[in-house]
């Protein structure tokens, strides 16, 4: 038979195991809730992974355009100073005083009038350009 303490010390085991139950509900939806935000956290860092992404693909993209539009430009430059390209090769084998002399003197003895005539394109013009051009 059950006696009245026994039933006192059950009841009193119930009502603990009832408290620590409603504790640990509270704390499984606090821990649901942040989970929760968590997740959603994370989604949001996940379109901004995505977003970077395409920003940097868009940023590749100009930046190798822009190394194509600057090749087009070298090779353009290139292609139009091409005949004035052998003017300076056959310029630097000559060794001496003489060689380099020369062209010099025919351009001061042909006076300021042949100076002015010269081509744009030519060798003379493209020699005046490279020893003005400091960068």
């Amino acid at each position: 038979m059950l006696t009245l303490d026994q039933v006192k010390a059950l009841e009193s085991r119930v009502e603990k195991a009832l408290g620590l139950i409603g504790a640990l509900r509270a704390e499984n939806a606090s821990l649901k809730g942040r989970v929760a935000a968590a997740e959603s956290r994370a989604a949001e860092l996940e379109a901004s992974v995505k977003d970077f992404q395409k920003d940097q693909s868009r940023i590749e993209e100009g930046i190798l355009d822009a190394l194509r539009k600057l090749d087009a430009f070298e090779d353009a430059l290139g292609s139009s100073k091409a005949p004035a390209a052998p003017a300076p090769a056959a310029k630097a084998p000559a060794s001496g005083p003489a060689a380099p002399a020369a062209p010099a003197a025919s351009k001061t003895a042909a006076g300021p009038s042949a100076q002015a005539s010269v081509a744009p394109g030519s060798a003379e013009s493209d020699e005046a350009e490279v020893d003005l051009d400091i960068f």
